[in-house]
């Protein structure tokens, strides 16, 4: 599925997946709190991936403070090495280079 604005990627994956941290599973805020925004995660960055900042498998449902310490937690740790590995082959990146 192809997603034109980040407000469309979120709203998809707040409405097909479960309102809970996919790191905790403590609940989110709900629409409309103005913590909401703060729960979607960008596993690989926008900024250093943005050929991926639009794709649905990058994106994480987190608490804002899971957000804010992501790399604690191994579960991101996992999503993110996996994530990188699959950009590499796709756009045919030489991890020897980086």
């Amino acid at each position: 599925m192809e997603f034109k604005t980040q407000k469309e990627l979120f709203e998809h994956v707040w409405e097909t997946r479960p309102h809970v941290s996919e790191i905790s599973g403590l609940p989110l805020y709900p629409k409309g709190d103005m913590l909401h925004y703060h729960q979607y995660l960008h596993v690989l960055s926008k900024g250093a991936y943005p050929q991926y900042k639009l794709r649905l498998e990058n994106i994480m449902l987190a608490t804002p403070s899971e957000h804010q310490n992501q790399e604690q937690y191994e579960v991101f740790r996992n999503k993110r090495d996996e994530l990188k590995e699959q950009y590499y082959k796709e756009f045919n990146v030489n991890t020897m280079k980086l």
